[in-house]
């Protein structure tokens, strides 16, 4: 079907972490148009004052935009069978969830951090342990009127986020499918996720590679099936929360171009 570029660019996400935006990003954000999601890696939420962040959630407010925010992942299991790394895990997301009433934003983007070679024999215990993080963190979210989106990383079976997310059971919580982890990480089978998570993927992380690691090229450079996925979750409905996330400098305005070619919507 495909769409133009001014009419795509509002309807879409570009990831950037906090500490790139404000350095170095921010006025090429606003002048472009971009709607962010802002990560907010442990080093930005340590080294910035709240007074920075409301600065740049004002910037972007002003300038209408919608925002959405990726928590801090590297080194966190808020699913942890130890209780201890839980909460050290759940004291780190605290900070970003109190930032929340700052930015205002639609989603903020979650790992659950299930690696089956670390738990596959303690499942369940997984399982209670993470929903009972998760229970706590959609409640503090939904206060604000945000979604919760569980990203997939090394998870291999998506199975394990439908039962998480009926252990959690709650309405503001769903899936963000990122499709180049899958590709990577996940073992490519794109019908089975599609087929099994469709009607709770709320948020798409759109990036390329060519399956052997997560290589985060331009949308077209790579092997994933972008039109496929796209063309599936168009028959659902409306299309969900859709962040690019282009790691190299050049790669945002060839992944646009590629997006509005294979856009599915009307």
């Amino acid at each position: 079907m495909g769409i133009s570029l001014p009419d795509l660019i509002p309807q879409v996400q570009v990831n950037i972490p906090f500490g790139f935006l404000v350095e170095e990003y921010l006025d090429r954000f606003l002048s472009g148009g971009l709607n962010p999601e802002i990560g907010l890696d442990a080093v930005s939420l340590e080294r910035y004052p709240r007074s920075l962040f409301q600065k740049v959630a004002r910037s972007f407010q002003k300038a209408a935009r919608r925002i959405t925010l990726h928590a801090p992942f590297q080194d966190l299991l808020p699913g942890a069978l130890d209780e201890f790394i839980r909460n050290a895990s759940r004291r780190r997301l605290h900070q970003a969830f109190q930032l929340l009433s700052v930015f205002r934003p639609e989603s903020i983007v979650c790992h659950p951090g299930y690696e089956a070679r670390h738990y596959q024999h303690d499942r369940k215990e997984w399982l209670r342990c993470s929903a009972a993080t998760w229970k706590e963190f959609t409640r503090i979210a939904a206060d604000q009127g945000v979604r919760v989106m569980l990203e997939n990383v090394y998870e291999t079976d998506p199975l394990l986020f439908l039962d998480l997310l009926e252990q959690v059971n709650a309405p503001n919580l769903g899936v963000c499918l990122d499709v180049g982890h899958l590709s990577a990480f996940g073992g490519g089978n794109f019908p089975l996720w599609l087929e099994t998570l469709g009607p709770v993927i709320g948020q798409l992380h759109l990036h390329d590679n060519h399956g052997d690691d997560d290589t985060h090229l331009a949308l077209g450079a790579g092997e994933i099936p972008l039109a496929e996925v796209l063309n599936y979750l168009a028959k659902l409905g409306p299309p969900p929360l859709i962040t690019l996330e282009p790691h190299q400098e050049g790669s945002l305005q060839p992944s646009l171009e590629h997006l509005a070619q294979i856009w599915p919507w009307g």
